[in-house]
């Protein structure tokens, strides 16, 4: 068994999942200057398109890491699709209602103003290759495609994985400081932790079909006024509904079945017929059966290991929160692996990345699940196609259902911008009520644990783009941030200072003093500089605790730390 070990091993973490959530944890990392190695027991390609729809908050995330311009300029669909939602009884029958903000991957729609990145919509072919490109082109990122986790031990010093070359046979233990699984639903990292999920599994059974039709996007054209990025019919009781792929002929279909099983792709085509409403030429590239979760582990880290994405959370694709959660639990843990292994970072930091992100999994899992539930009581009903006065009230009464049921699912933005670490240990509240938490409205706010709001500088640019690298502390009127600066810089903290001179960019800020995190979130804000700045910053950097119950990595005590 060949033993790596080059000098970089206890600085390194190792990322098991080689998906959307892994690729964007190596790319958090190694933009901070941490060496990963990714392994993944495939091939880096993509089977099945799934996950196209890409939040706003997960858009900003590429625009630090320097690859959202080339998400939208090289997107499929391309980037003037709009991502409009139709409801219709079929693609040939009669629109019911649709939801359309004006987005597409080019311009923000409504979205403009809270935020200089849009949602996105981006086939999973387009997605990954370009998370692939971006985490490679990181410094100290290694990527291994055919790599299999076979097992792993770890102590007080770090982890030692057994890794597998699946085409060769040949075995490798490899070395690290940190084992993050990122290997999905059935994760073989928390099986062998133990780690149990908690929630509802296989709330409903559901089939998804890839396939080709050349004539659908002109018959949208020609029976609902234009393209669309989702047609959700009333056709029949398995509902069928349609997700573009490409924008030009590749498509996803969608249906509800009673039960578990593989129907065959000439029930495939007879859905899609279905759900278009005439008998267009098909092509089925693949299919599968998939079914829908209301599920969250019950720990999120063991000692040095940790698990994020999929293997944390299972949950509906009822408004697109699944990778898009996952990104968030890997920006999260990314920055705080990166503190800890850089020295900055307190033995109480790795503990917060549970505390803070597992209530969000909760919170998205049971929106996701809800919408589900929402949907479920829209139900056919074969007056809604008649041409007579009756349709016609069956479809104005059907419309103005679905927008009360299904309205919040397509305006996610309080779901998107408007999460919060409500009572993290590194957020220090100010005794000021919690803004309100809707799925579909967002108030820009500096709450402590909330995302520090976008406001406009006056060279154009984003104040999001000052955030990343440390902390930043956001300065307006007469205040002085001194004392901070200095208690930052004995500590080793890294912190700048940036000053809003703008009325209007102060206001948003509410406070004079704003100290916003390394992932963009506000840790604590002021009228003026507390009394005691480091203690303040050992709070926000974890280092309020006893430093002896951990140790100074952040590694649990001896005893706390199991074996896999």
């Amino acid at each position: 068994m060949a033993e790596r070990n080059d000098g970089a091993g206890r600085g390194r973490v190792l990322v098991v999942g080689g998906g959307p959530v892994g690729l964007s944890l190596a790319i958090e990392l190694g933009w901070r200057g941490v060496p990963v190695t990714l392994v993944d027991q495939g091939d880096g390609r993509v089977p099945f398109p799934a996950g196209e729809a890409i939040f706003s908050r997960t858009m900003e995330h590429l625009r630090r890491w320097g690859c959202s311009e080339e998400a939208r300029g090289r997107s499929a669909p391309p980037p003037d699709y709009p991502h409009r939602i139709l409801f219709t009884t079929s693609v040939t029958g009669h629109v019911l209602t649709e939801f359309d903000y004006g987005v597409t991957n080019r311009s923000p729609g409504e979205y403009g103003g809270l935020t200089p990145e849009g949602p996105a919509f981006l086939s999973k072919f387009e997605f990954l290759p370009l998370l692939e490109r971006t985490a490679r082109a990181q410094p100290g990122v290694e990527i291994r495609y055919g790599t299999r986790l076979e097992s792993f031990d770890q102590d007080q010093n770090g982890v030692r994985a057994v890794l597998l070359d699946v085409a060769s046979g040949e075995v490798q233990t490899l070395t690290a400081a940190y084992l993050v699984g990122c290997d999905g639903g059935r994760s073989s990292v928390r099986r062998s932790l133990g780690v149990e999920f908690e929630g509802v599994f296989a709330q409903g059974q559901n089939y998804a079909v890839h396939f080709r039709a050349p004539a659908l996007l002109d018959l949208l054209r020609e029976r609902t006024g234009g393209p669309a990025a989702q047609i959700q019919t009333l056709s029949s009781t398995r509902r069928p509904y349609i997700t573009v792929v490409n924008g030009v002929d590749e498509w996803r279909l969608s249906v509800y079945l009673d039960q578990k099983e593989d129907p065959g792709r000439s029930a495939a085509v007879a859905w899609i017929h279905e759900a278009v409403g005439a008998p267009i030429d098909v092509e089925i590239l693949a299919a599968q059966p998939w079914s829908g979760h209301r599920v969250v582990a019950r720990r999120y880290r063991q000692g040095r290991v940790f698990l994020a994405g999929d293997a944390a959370h299972l949950l509906w694709p009822k408004g697109g929160f699944g990778a898009n959660t996952g990104i968030g639990d890997a920006v999260d843990l990314g920055w705080k692996l990166a503190a800890t292994l850089q020295g900055w970072g307190g033995s109480a930091l790795l503990d917060s990345y549970e505390a803070e992100r597992r209530p969000i999994a909760v919170r998205n899992v049971s929106e996701a699940s809800s919408n589900w539930t929402s949907d479920a009581q829209l139900a056919p009903d074969p007056v809604l196609d008649r041409a007579d006065s009756e349709g016609a009230r069956a479809r104005t009464e059907m419309g103005a259902l679905i927008r009360r049921l299904r309205g919040r699912e397509f305006r996610s933005i309080g779901v998107q911008l408007g999460y919060r670490y409500a009572g993290s240990p590194i957020c220090v509240p100010d005794g000021s009520p919690e803004p309100p938490d809707e799925p579909d409205a967002y108030v820009p706010s500096t709450w402590p644990g909330c995302r520090a709001p976008h406001v406009e500088l006056p060279d154009g640019g984003s104040i999001l783009d000052r955030f990343g690298r440390g902390f930043v502390l956001v300065v307006s009127g007469a205040s002085e941030p001194s004392p901070l600066v200095a208690a930052a810089g004995e500590l080793g903290v890294p912190l700048r200072v940036v000053h809003l001179d703008e009325p209007e960019a102060a206001r948003v800020y509410e406070r004079p003093l704003v100290l916003v995190r390394p992932d963009g979130h506000v840790g604590w804000r002021g009228e003026e500089a507390p009394a005691d700045p480091v203690e303040l910053l050992d709070r926000l950097r974890g280092a309020a605790h006893d430093q002896a119950a951990t140790g100074t990595d952040g590694a649990a005590p001896p005893d706390a730390v199991g074996q896999a």
